[in-house]
């Protein structure tokens, strides 16, 4: 990375943290995900009579459990079913939300705040340009994404201290999640919401256009909370490994495009 790549991403970084329609989302979803919901989730196994209410509709779910999960008490099958199973798929929706809207900015800002034809005629290459544009909009999505399971983790382990008297976090599970899975998705946010933002007029429509993305993550939600599949370590290397062929498409295909003639 030389210093016009870092002086670009500077500049998109600088310009993220000044917009509050690009960071104020950034800020409440995460909060809402890994520190709103998992707390009412311990408080409720805590206070519900014997945990039952909190496992109504979740039937399905629990009897294709593995075995070892039958050792738990209630209160500890509601916990780590939640951990295992149901925030895997929920704290998804986390860079996928970070890498559209960041993404979204990064060509259409340009557009709307007349700096696109400025910046490419700096001596600067549009390869060097492209890089600079992915990595702007990787390092602060994937970062948001970090301090969003550093949150999650001491929020759950509060929980594993009242029902386990230990740390329950993170396990396996969630280290292929943050380090395997969320990258790609990223990647996966933001290829696609910047092949999306560099036809779009505003940033309000190239962000509305880029949500559908999340539609298959609400998919595995839900396939998650009827007991469709389980989301094991096995099925999130294999969506990992789909997910980084589908960039790997996406960038070819972006790359492509990249030229100064069509982002104009």
């Amino acid at each position: 990375m030389n210093s016009k790549e870092k002086a670009v991403i500077y500049k998109d970084i600088k310009e993220i943290t000044a917009s509050k329609e690009i960071y104020i989302p950034m800020i409440i979803v995460p909060l809402i995900f890994v520190i709103v919901i998992p707390t009412i989730m311990i408080i409720g196994t805590h206070f519900s009579y014997q945990g039952g209410k909190m496992i109504n509709g979740m039937d399905t779910l629990i009897k294709k459990l593995p075995m070892e999960y039958s050792k738990l008490s209630l209160q500890q099958l509601i916990i780590t079913v939640g951990v295992d199973y149901m925030f895997p798929s929920l704290f998804l929706l986390i860079p996928i939300m970070a890498s559209s809207i960041i993404g979204a900015s990064s060509f259409v800002g340009e557009k709307e705040h007349k700096t696109l034809e400025t910046l490419l005629y700096t001596p600067i290459t549009m390869e060097e340009l492209f890089r600079a544009k992915l990595l702007g909009v990787f390092i602060p999505s994937y970062i948001v994404s970090v301090i969003s399971f550093l949150a999650f983790g001491i929020v759950i382990n509060i929980g594993g201290f009242l029902y386990f008297s230990k740390l329950i976090f993170p396990n396996l599970k969630w280290l292929i999640l943050i380090f395997y899975l969320v990258p790609g998705i990223t990647l996966l946010g933001l290829t696609f919401t910047v092949l999306v933002s560099a036809k779009s007029k505003s940033f309000q429509e190239a962000q509305q256009v880029s949500g559908f993305i999340v539609v298959p993550v609400i998919l595995l939600i839900v396939g998650q909370a009827t007991g469709l599949f389980l989301l094991t370590n096995i099925i999130l290397i294999s969506i990992g490994t789909a997910v980084f062929i589908i960039d790997y498409i996406l960038l070819k295909k972006l790359s492509s495009r990249f030229v100064s003639e069509k982002l104009i």
